[in-house]
């Protein structure tokens, strides 16, 4: 029988100790980034040497193994494979034609479909994907449906694969060579430049994006105008300095989406460091909700795949980012996908910084709608430092929610006195009416613990929209705990007695105070609908 530890840092490193395998022996180095991913066995860097690539007598690049590219937080360095090996292909889509392969030899405008005056988009995989991949379609799809647009998929699958160390060094080189096409277009578009070109990356493809936007500056003098990196990858390029890893110098601007921010020893994929002009970090950047099934669940989730669900698994959180950032792009009226900046997400979840300003300049539109906003609004204040945003997002697909900002207050009468704390959890549906008929939110939970008599207690929690809040339902569900005296109820009926409650949405900037009738206690298990004119009995 195959047992598994909870933790999935060990599935994780056990995986990359497979796939990293060449067939030598390796001293392993003490850095969390490279246990289990160094390979070779003396010599990983070949000092004060230079290799350069080319193509019909084009020179795509030539790189070296220097600091930055090697240093103390990235001891393992390699050069890219052949360009043979790792050739990427370019596969061009645009609206009312079929996907065709751009030749970067023979590369001629006239013989594709792309118009270098309408936006350009580039987008891109990670590790041990191809560019046939499903997610890659649905973003291209949806962009095209979005608006009349190029859509360029890069697939390095050729260069992709394991061992890793092998996949970092690689997409150096294709990013180098996605800059040379960039260019050769660029000579087409006149004063945009590439002011409208727009590269998506996730994983190590959002460094390759950096790469990219690297490139076009140092050898063209080009600036690209934005490059989107889904949950960059954390091995490798963690605590490492551009141009060794993307950054906001990369691009006019950076927006990044942290999914699974943990460092790698704790079972973590993507980069933890803010990196960007704007980083989203939604719950948190860590664990996602709906990503929280046991590893069991995933195996039978893939018909009993072992290693299908084990790679799910440990891939919930990180490919949240593109499944956020693609339901981002088509604006949904019904949710208005809205972030808030905050210090902390502890702070964000606590409500201390509920709210978007008199001039909105603690919002911003997660996701591909967020740069018109930045710039309109907060360009050149924050155009040097990382603007970082929250936001809570549901389980399931859709994945946008709105905030809520509860504040409970438990009555300090002597009723509530005498009865005592209770521990346990409040759940909340709101209560709204549109075009005059009713709508109700599902239950969402509330701070769960101690509840003391006169205590004021807030949080911010996610749910669907409800337009013109008219009312608040409440359950209360009791916690028991043989080994906790404030808990037992052996005479008493579990209840808490409440004062009032005040709800603030955050999109609909909209506030009530609502108050239970006849200051009427909640018992267990019973749901109790308040409204504002019950909080004249108090």
């Amino acid at each position: 029988m195959v047992t598994f530890c909870k933790n999935a840092g060990i599935f994780l490193h056990a995986i990359f100790f497979l796939l990293n395998q060449s067939g030598a022996g390796g001293a392993q180095d003490n850095s969390y980034n490279y246990y289990y991913m160094q390979i070779g066995q003396d010599n990983f860097i070949e000092s004060n040497t230079t290799r350069c690539y080319a193509k019909n007598d084009q020179v795509f690049g030539c790189f070296d193994l220097n600091y930055p590219w090697t240093s103390d937080h990235r001891p393992v360095s390699l050069f890219p494979e052949d360009l043979d090996k790792i050739e990427p292909q370019y596969i061009l889509q645009t609206r009312g034609s079929s996907p065709v392969v751009v030749e970067l030899s023979n590369f001629n405008l006239e013989l594709t479909s792309l118009n270098p005056k309408k936006p350009i988009y580039l987008v891109t995989h990670g590790y041990m994907e191809g560019g046939g991949i499903a997610w890659i379609n649905n973003i291209a799809r949806t962009l095209l449906l979005q608006e009349d647009c190029n859509v360029i998929i890069i697939d390095w699958s050729r260069g992709s694969g394991p061992p890793y160390t092998q996949a970092v060094a690689n997409i150096r080189l294709v990013g180098a060579i996605t800059a040379h096409l960039l260019h050769r277009i660029s000579n087409y578009t006149g004063s945009l430049k590439l002011d409208h070109a727009h590269a998506i990356g996730h994983s190590l493809g959002a460094h390759l994006c950096g790469y990219i936007g690297y490139t076009l500056q140092q050898k063209f003098n080009i600036t690209i105008g934005r490059i989107t990196g889904l949950d960059p990858a954390e091995p490798h390029f963690s605590k490492v300095k551009p141009p060794v890893r993307l950054d906001r110098s990369a691009a006019k601007y950076v927006d990044i989406i942290h999914t699974d921010s943990s460092q790698f020893i704790r079972g973590g994929l993507g980069i933890v460091e803010s990196i960007g002009h704007v980083d989203y970090y939604p719950n948190g950047g860590t664990d996602q909700p709906g990503c929280t099934k046991g590893v069991f669940q995933y195996i039978k989730d893939a018909n009993g795949s072992f290693f299908n669900g084990v790679k799910k698994y440990l891939s919930c959180n990180h490919i949240r980012s593109h499944e956020y950032f693609l339901e981002s792009i088509t604006p949904n009226p019904k949710c208005k996908f809205v972030t808030v900046s905050c210090p902390s997400f502890q702070d964000f979840t606590s409500g201390k910084c509920f709210g978007c300003g008199k001039s909105r300049e603690n919002c911003l539109p997660f996701g591909f709608n967020g740069r018109k906003y930045y710039e309109k609004h907060l360009g050149n204040k924050w155009r040097h430092t990382s603007r970082i945003q929250y936001l809570i997002t549901g389980e399931f697909k859709p994945f946008c929610k709105h905030h809520y900002r509860i504040v409970v207050q438990v009555s300090s009468s002597n009723m509530s006195k005498i009865h005592g704390g209770e521990i346990g959890q409040l759940y909340f549906t709101m209560h709204g009416t549109t075009d005059g008929r009713g709508h109700k939110t599902n239950p969402v939970g509330f701070v769960s613990g101690f509840h003391e008599p006169g205590g004021l207690y807030m949080a911010v929690v996610a749910t669907d929209s409800v337009p013109h809040l008219r009312a608040v339902e409440l359950e209360w569900r009791y916690n028991s705990s043989l080994f906790n005296p404030l808990t037992w109820r052996i005479l008493a009926t579990p209840r808490i007695y409440l004062k009032k409650i005040t709800v603030e949405a955050l999109e609909n900037e909209e506030s009530i105070t609502v108050c239970p009738k006849w200051q009427k206690p909640l018992a267990n298990g019973v749901p109790q609908l308040m409204i504002p004119s019950y909080c004249q009995y108090f």
